[in-house]
């Protein structure tokens, strides 16, 4: 190595530690997966030996993961943290990195042209963002040292340098430790190709460069073939021992789960976002370049790479053409996230990368350009890609900078402390939007949590039957991730989930609703929500357990692999040197070539350009009445109420202040809760080309339903901008002036002792008795449910848990569910509520068909008070089966999330079904809101079976033990119902839930 290539090399190594090193303090926690990786090395710091973790999902073995990275970061926390750990061990990747594209690229073409190429890995934009955006620190590890790896197997089958083997092998040991896929495609996209052009090399040491044709290589790879097997098997059997525990589990403990929808699947030109993360941010500035590197791949010599790259850029593509689909099969395309081809592909056309920028800056490209077209076009040139790599590689880095990719960071400590005091460990918990900070959380405590952040080990049913990564972020997911969450929020028994921190108040009407309390808020804004009556974890957990030979191999190979790989290539550099012909890779039609790529380059500038510039105008919100409607509830969903206001007429809008006070007293689930899924604008009729007028129909997302509002908009334009004409809003104004009203409160007091020990036998309250009136599994229309009624006839507000068991005709059990939103989950003393416990369908075995049911109702007294003064005025049925009327709020709290409950009963005034439904926006003191609901028709609805006595059970007491026992009140409920009678089908009731008032949301 030359002196000035040694100092091209020396600089790229700098300027890594520099550009990645220093900018990684700073990026690393909001990436994807550090927190991930983190958690895994907290697990080996903690119990190294051990292959099961118990914290998340139900338990999972950790040999699902090749382990070294998380070794070497467990190792590393010892002496300095895990973060600092994962720090130190990324910044000897990148130099490990840096290394390996050098080493590589010298054997593609030449030394000088590598140097180069060390220089422009440090500005990859694929690089920066697996490191800076994805966090993948593994599967850069794998990479890292595959490229190191190549240049030995080159140098032993080209020169039959046999320790160069050995050497070879012992990195590609450390790839399989770090991430098995690397080794097992990189095989194919980077081993093979190295192997190639050995061969290549080797023939034409023979025939000559000139005169190599098919049957010389054909000769030279009969001659090589016995080693290349050998090799071949070689690379099996190291990978195969060195990870054995991950293929004996992925073996004998498959996981058959619904595939999780990935962006790089997706089509690129109809989503546009993916297409930006997964095809243009890796490739970047070398998009500049791609006829030369494909002019020189497709050169005889490097004809193996080529093929290399082309097939990684194609099924880099993702959904964008069928060939990756067809390719790679179904299942394969499925299950693969394809941004990695992607990824490799840019990798492998660093070495031309470098060689094209070699030629740019002093060879063959920058003379024909200065002859052509003078000095100042070649400095244009290459300061255009310069400036271009640089930037964009700056962008990338510091990406966070411009999107946010996790939530703000959150203080573990408060959440940690909680969960260390009063034996909060003994239950599981849940986290939701916390984003990838929920695995950071689960390295800082020994406690569980019913979700996970890798999904390869989920094994719960509620996650594997539909595309749910994890809960946490069930409302990016839809209609699966919402129902999945409801699975566990409703039966949360099941998995002994009983506190759930929350940092998005999105979830908040669905945890109300279905019936978790909220306990406190602490100093880092996360909102604790307990389940009353929830089963401390057993003492002694499920496990599978691995033989001690597995551990044994999962906690000793992995690091032994790096440790004796980096003495082994040290030893021998120091023995043997490094041995490297000079390559000559000299293009050939040179003046075509530059030509081309300059027109390419020039072409391709032009599209990028012009394309922004269409973005830009298509994101300007007053271009046209369509892009102002779309920016304007774009604003609103995201809370941007500044630029919404910014959509009005200037000549009659409200000022800033009265738009934000006419937004804030209208409250409700809209406009609190909920996200915006979908705009249809239907346009009517107006009489000037300078003002339009729309229906637009909005389709919110929100926890517990969908819904659709409807917004009668006006539009004027004024110049070449579109406004908004003001909306006018409900101006009632309430008759009273100050309201004075009586209250009933309840406390429950627990300890009433100061003691470090649980609660004492004395302060146990009983449970209160409440009493199930009626039941009834019925058949509506081929969904099945649970009906019924429950009276509180204690003294003490009772909090109420409903779970029904179904059978089938041959009394096998089908299932347990619990009653979700469908129920008054805290009942008054002597208050009454209907309840409907659905069969959901899709955790049903084919063919199964309920026939008989058990009711199981458990109490406990509730401190949390409910709010009573709402009542309903006007009702009204009309002939489409709509139920009209008002709900009134006359007491002093505003109701953030009203919720009706409606009883349908058959005329002989036996319960048939319960139905609820929820008001769009809030209602404050004093004040009514009309709501409309359409009733069921009952016409196909069937009783199946009414409970009887003995399968009627509270606190475990049958009914007919309570009938004996207890005294009924006169009155069955001490709380008006307001009841309609249907005519000639029979009547229903209305109450209303009056949950999620507060003092604070006024």
């Amino acid at each position: 190595m030359s002196r000035n290539i040694r100092k091209y090399y020396y600089l790229a190594l700098f300027g890594g530690l520099v550009l990645h090193g220093g900018t990684l303090l700073f990026t690393f926690e909001g990436t994807y997966d550090a927190f991930v990786h983190l958690f895994f090395a907290d697990h080996y710091a903690s119990h190294w030996f051990e292959t099961w973790n118990y914290q998340w999902y139900t338990g999972f073995t950790v040999t699902s993961y090749p382990p070294l990275v998380h070794h070497v970061i467990a190792l590393l926390s010892k002496v300095v943290g895990l973060k600092a750990g994962f720090l130190l061990w990324s910044f000897f990747v990148i130099l490990v990195f840096i290394r390996g594209v050098f080493q590589f690229s010298r054997i593609w073409v030449g030394e000088e042209a590598a140097a180069y190429a060390a220089i422009l890995a440090v500005f990859s934009t694929s690089f920066g963002e697996a490191l800076h955006i994805f966090g993948q620190l593994p599967s850069i590890t794998g990479v890292a040292f595959l490229l190191n790896a190549c240049p030995e197997l080159y140098a032993w089958l080209r020169h039959d340098e046999r320790w160069r083997l050995f050497t070879g092998l012992s990195i590609l040991a450390i790839t399989s430790s770090a991430h098995h896929v690397t080794t097992i495609f990189g095989m194919v996209f980077f081993v093979l190709p190295t192997l190639g052009l050995a061969v290549m090399n080797r023939a034409a040491d023979r025939s000559g460069d000139d005169d190599i044709h098919f049957r010389d290589i054909f000769a030279e790879v009969i001659r090589v073939l016995p080693r290349a097997v050998f090799f071949g098997i070689a690379v099996i059997t190291i990978t195969a021992i060195v990870i054995f525990p991950y293929w004996y589990w992925s073996k004998s403990d498959p996981i058959t789960q619904v595939s999780i929808p990935h962006g790089s699947r997706d089509n690129f030109l109809e989503v546009t976002s993916s297409g930006l993360v997964f095809f243009l941010i890796p490739w970047g500035m070398m998009l500049f370049f791609l006829p030369f590197l494909f002019r020189e791949l497709f050169r005889k010599r490097n004809i193996f790479l080529g093929l290399s790259i082309g097939l990684a850029f194609l099924l880099g593509t993702g959904g964008t053409t069928p060939l990756p689909r067809m390719m790679l099969g179904e299942t394969a395309f499925n299950i693969l996230t394809l941004d990695r081809f992607t990824y490799w592909a840019s990798l492998l056309s660093l070495p031309f990368w470098g060689y094209f920028f070699y030629h740019l800056a002093e060879g063959r490209c920058r003379e024909y350009l200065v002859r052509q077209w003078g000095r100042v076009i070649h400095g244009l040139c290459l300061a255009f890609f310069i400036g271009g790599t640089v930037i964009s590689a700056l962008v990338v880095v510091n990406f966070q900078n411009f999107r946010a990719t996790q939530p703000t960071a959150i203080d573990m400590d408060p959440i940690v402390s909680f969960l260390e005091r009063d034996q909060h460990h003994k239950w599981r918990f849940l986290t939701l939007g916390f984003g990838d900070q929920m695995a950071w959380l689960s390295s800082q405590t020994d406690a569980l949590s019913v979700d996970g952040n890798y999904h390869s080990v989920r094994r719960l049913p509620e996650l594997t039957s539909r595309a749910v990564e994890r809960l946490e972020n069930a409302k990016y997911l839809g209609a699966d991730g919402i129902s999945s969450l409801q699975q566990f929020l409703t039966v949360p028994e099941k998995y002994h989930l009983k506190y759930i921190f929350s940092n998005d108040k999105f979830y908040d009407p669905l945890l109300f609703f279905c019936g978790w309390n909220r306990v406190q808020q602490l100093e880092n804004n996360i909102v604790i929500w307990e389940k009353p009556d929830i089963p401390t974890l057993p003492s002694v957990l499920p496990r599978k357990n691995q033989s001690s030979v597995h551990r044994l191999m999962w906690g000793i190979l992995p690091i032994s692999c790096l440790l004796f790989g980096l003495l082994l290539n040290v030893v021998v550099r120091l023995r043997f040197g490094s041995l490297m012909e000079k390559q000559v890779v000299l293009p050939r039609g040179e003046r075509q070539l530059w030509t081309v790529n300059l027109i390419w380059a020039v072409l391709l500038f032009a599209v990028v350009s012009g394309t922004s510039l269409v973005a830009a105008y298509q994101h300007y919100d007053h271009a046209t009445p369509e892009q102002l409607i779309d920016a304007y509830f774009g604003h609103l969903d995201f809370k941007r109420f500044q630029a919404a206001h910014q959509c009005f007429d200037p000549d009659n809008r409200p000022s800033l202040e009265q738009y934000l006070l006419e937004l804030s007293v209208e409250g409700g689930i809209l406009s609190s809760y909920a996200k915006l899924d979908t705009l249809e604008v239907e346009w009517l009729p107006t009489e000037g080309a300078e003002e339009k007028h729309a229906m637009v129909t909005a389709t919110w997302l929100t926890a517990i339903r969908t819904y659709r509002s409807v917004h009668d908009i006006q539009l004027v334009r004024r110049g070449l901008r579109w406004y908004l004409r003001p909306f006018t809003l409900e101006q009632r104004t309430p008759p009273d002036q100050f309201v004075r009203l009586p209250s009933v409160d309840f406390h429950s007091q627990g300890k009433r002792r100061t003691v470090a020990t649980t609660v004492e036998k004395r302060d146990v309250r009983d449970r209160p008795d409440v009493y199930v009136l009626s039941a009834a599994l019925v058949n509506g229309g081929g969904t099945f449910a649970v009906t019924g009624q429950i009276l509180n006839v204690d003294n003490d507000p009772a909090y109420l848990t409903v779970e029904a068991t179904v059978y089938d005709s041959l009394g096998q059990e089908i299932g347990r569910y619990n009653a979700r939103d469908v129920v008054q989950h805290i009942l008054y003393p002597k208050e009454h509520t209907g309840f409907r416990v659905d069969v959901e369908e899709g955790m049903l075995d084919a063919g199964a068909v309920p026939a008989s049911f058990d009711l199981s109702v458990r109490s406990m007294v509730a401190a949390n008070e409910t709010y009573k003064r709402t009542g309903v005025q006007g009702l009204r049925l009309d002939q489409d089966r709509r139920l009209h009327g008002e709900l009134l709020n006359y007491g002093a709290r505003q109701i953030i999330v009203p919720q009706g409950i409606i009883n349908y009963y058959d005329q002989g005034g036996d319960m048939v079904w319960a139905d609820a439904f929820f008001l769009e926006g809030g209602i404050r003191p004093q004040r009514r809101k009309a709501f409309t609901f359409s009733l069921k028709d009952l016409t196909d609805f069937r009783i199946v079976q009414r409970g009887n006595d003995d399968r009627l059970r509270v606190n475990g007491v049958s009914r007919r033990a309570y009938r004996e026992a207890l005294n009924f009140p006169a009155s069955p409920d001490a709380y008006r119902r307001h009841t309609f009678r249907l005519p000639g089908e029979g009547s229903l009731d209305l109450s209303i839930t009056a949950q999620m008032a507060s003092f604070s949301d006024e």
